[in-house]
C-alpha cells in the first residue's frame, strides 16, 4: 500500500495538473477572504468557512476524477488488481494520497486566519477546529470522487457526477428544500448535509455525532468502490 500511495503522490507532484488545482483552490479561498475583509467589512472567518464547501465542491472532484476512471482508460486496472495489493489497499492508498493533496490545499490559505490575528482579535484554536472539519470534509467529498471515478472510463463523466451528489448533499441545507418541504422532513434532510455538521466545527466544537457523520459518509463510498472492484475479479 505504501508504493501504491508514494505513486500516487508523485504522479500529482510530478504533474502540472495537480498543482494548477491546488494553485486555483488557493487563490480563489484567498481572494474571498479579502473581499470579505475589505468590501463586506467582515473580519470573521465565518464567511470563509462558508464558502470553502462550495470550492471544494469542485476542486476536489477535479483531483479525484482520474484516479480510477484513467486507469480503466488505459486498461492498467486489470493490471493492477493483479498486483500483490488487495482492492482495499489499492482504494486507500489513492484516498489518502488525494486527502495529503486536499490538506495541502488547505494549508495555503492558513495565512489567512494567521493575518487576521493581527488585524481582529480571534481565537486561533476556534479556528482551527474548523479547519478540522474542512478535512473531515474533504475526506467524504474524496471518497465521492473516488467512487464515482471507479464508475466509468470516462474523466468528464466522473466530474460530473460527483459534482451533482455534492451540490445536492450541499443543497439540502439551504431554504430551497425549507420552503417546497414539510418541517419534520426538511430537519431530516437537513441532518445529511455536509454544511449543517461543519458548522459545529466551525464553532470550534468537536461534535461525535458530526465526526460519526463524516466518518460514516466516507467510509460508505469507500466500501462500495471496493466491492466494485471486487467484482472485475
Amino acid at each position: 500500500m505504501k508504493n501504491l500511495y508514494k505513486k500516487e503522490i508523485n504522479y500529482y507532484l510530478s504533474n502540472p495538473i495537480g498543482y494548477l488545482v491546488l494553485i486555483l483552490f488557493g487563490v480563489f479561498a484567498n481572494f474571498l477572504f479579502i473581499k470579505d475583509i475589505f468590501i463586506v467589512g467582515s473580519a470573521s472567518m465565518r464567511g470563509f468557512f462558508g464558502i470553502v464547501p462550495w470550492l471544494l465542491m469542485v476542486f476536489i472532484p477535479a483531483l479525484a476524477m482520474r484516479v480510477l476512471s484513467e486507469e480503466k482508460r488505459v486498461n492498467t486496472i486489470e493490471v493492477l488488481l493483479t498486483l500483490p495489493f488487495s482492492e482495499t489497499e489499492i482504494v486507500l492508498s489513492k484516498f489518502f494520497a488525494l486527502l495529503v493533496l486536499a490538506v495541502i490545499g488547505l494549508f495555503l490559505t492558513m495565512s489567512l486566519p494567521i493575518s487576521l490575528s493581527f488585524l481582529s482579535k480571534v481565537y486561533l484554536p476556534e479556528i482551527f477546529i474548523g479547519y478540522l472539519g474542512l478535512v473531515f470534509l474533504a475526506g467524504s467529498f474524496i471518497s465521492i470522487g473516488v467512487f464515482f471515478s471507479n464508475l466509468t472510463k470516462n474523466q468528464v463523466v466522473a466530474f460530473l457526477s460527483s459534482i451533482l451528489l455534492i451540490f445536492f448533499l450541499l443543497v439540502l441545507s439551504t431554504d430551497y428544500f425549507a420552503n417546497v418541504l414539510p418541517k419534520f422532513l426538511n430537519d431530516v434532510l437537513i441532518y445529511f448535509s455536509p454544511i449543517f455538521h461543519l458548522q459545529n466545527f466551525v464553532k470550534g466544537v468537536i461534535d461525535l455525532r458530526s465526526v460519526f457523520y463524516f466518518t460514516s459518509l466516507t467510509l460508505v463510498f469507500l466500501f462500495l468502490t471496493i466491492i466494485s472492484l471486487e467484482k472485475r475479479k
